[in-house]
């Protein structure tokens, strides 16, 4: 199993089941849907990260491990300074939390909860 999530990323992650929008088109994620996830967030690791090594995303794992990507999809969206960042439900389980550089700079970790904003 993976490594303990950092404070920024559980900060992150609770502030996009908290705030967030589904992107274009994924079905909106119920009130009681996100009180489960956030409270899914308590035994959440971290797993792999991306291989890209410019970014800070990372495999979200749960008791039951790896998230496979079956089931619906649905991600959830918020702005950062020249980012996006992107919380991916799989299944109704935690699988993935990304963050998109809008340029080509490198960006090593998730920006304080202060500079997210919802679209």
């Amino acid at each position: 199993m993976g490594r303990e999530l950092t404070e920024r990323e559980r900060d992150v992650m609770r502030y996009m089941l908290d705030a967030a929008v589904p992107l274009e088109g994924d079905e909106p994620v119920s009130r009681q849907i996100r009180q489960r996830l956030r409270q899914d967030l308590h035994s959440a690791r971290a797993g792999e990260r991306c291989a890209c090594g410019d970014c800070p995303s990372i495999v979200i794992e749960d008791q039951d491990g790896i998230t496979p990507e079956t089931g619906q999809r649905v991600v959830l969206s918020a702005a950062a300074p020249n980012a996006s960042v992107l919380l991916f439900i799989d299944g109704g389980r935690l699988s993935y939390l990304e963050l998109a550089p809008h340029d080509d700079e490198p960006v090593h970790e998730f920006p304080p909860v202060a500079h997210l904003s919802v679209n």
